[in-house]
């Protein structure tokens, strides 16, 4: 399992190569899509979790 600090990491990582593809440097896969929703999914809750506790 990941740190939330590695899993920020990653996130940061995975836009930056979005952010490269609208550019048209490389080609869009959907399962890049995917991994970002659920890295931000997974910080979210993290985040609020460690609020609560």
């Amino acid at each position: 399992m990941f740190t939330l600090k590695e899993k920020i990491y990653l996130l940061k990582l995975l836009q930056t190569q979005k952010r490269k593809s609208w550019l048209g440097i490389g080609r869009k896969d959907p399962v890049h899509d995917r991994l970002v929703e659920k890295l931000e999914q997974m910080v979210r809750n993290e985040q609020v979790n460690k609020e609560h506790l």
